[in-house]
């Protein structure tokens, strides 16, 4: 499970990267705190669903997107 949510965070945080957003302003923009997206972008944390929806949507990708190719 903690490589899922590694692979996860990192994927996140390259397409955060890729829109230049540092993770407070991306968190405001997504209305999250800073300190959950830093979690996730680590992997220290499990998304909801509805998190990973608006993450999804503000970096511009689908779920699936985010998802692809996670496997146990």
């Amino acid at each position: 499970m903690q490589e899922i949510l590694l692979t996860l965070g990192n994927r996140m945080r390259s397409l955060r990267e890729r829109k230049e957003m540092s993770q407070e302003t991306f968190a405001d923009v997504c209305g999250l705190h800073r300190t959950a997206v830093g979690l996730l972008e680590r992997g220290r944390s499990i998304p909801r669903l509805d998190t990973l929806l608006i993450v999804s949507e503000h970096l511009g990708v689908e779920v699936s997107e985010l998802l692809e190719g996670l496997k146990h």
